[in-house]
């Protein structure tokens, strides 16, 4: 039996490779940008999970709101203007928006743990190497699992 995170964790890489393109490639650093080598692939993704809590549920189940996140990266070589990074800019927020509609809808096809996903935010734009923006979408993942 695996933990009710690892299961969402799942659910949410199981999602990712569904509704991106193979174009996205996994990061091998999620909670550290810097530390990924971005000239391997020009789009990539994170996934990770934050703080949770435990709030009013059902008998015999524990029922938590925890936040994860999914960080988007793209390269980009700007010119003689910032076109392309705007462009990279906007194909994360197109990609966030649509993973976060599949995650609202499937519930992170997680067989009756996820109870709602919701309170979607996103972070400003960061630059974790030269050419590089990234932007990471936090939300809260309502889940309950059975004590018995």
């Amino acid at each position: 039996m695996s933990s009710a995170q690892s299961q969402i964790l799942d659910g949410i890489d199981a999602r990712i490779d569904n509704v991106l393109s193979s174009a996205w490639k996994r990061l091998s650093y999620s909670y550290e940008l810097e530390k990924n080598d971005f000239r391997a692939a020009r789009r990539g993704f994170g996934v990770g999970s934050d703080s949770g809590s435990t709030v009013e549920g059902t008998t015999n189940a524990v029922t938590m709101d925890q936040t994860f996140f999914v960080v988007l990266t793209a390269s980009y070589s700007n010119r003689k203007s910032d076109s392309s990074e705007r462009e990279a800019l906007n194909e994360i927020y197109d990609n966030l928006e649509l993973l976060y509609r599949d995650f609202f809808i499937s519930k992170l096809n997680t067989n009756n743990l996820v109870l709602t996903v919701s309170a979607f935010n996103l972070d400003a734009p960061e630059r974790p190497a030269d050419n590089v923006i990234s932007v990471q979408a936090n939300f809260t993942v309502k889940h309950r699992k059975s004590t018995t």
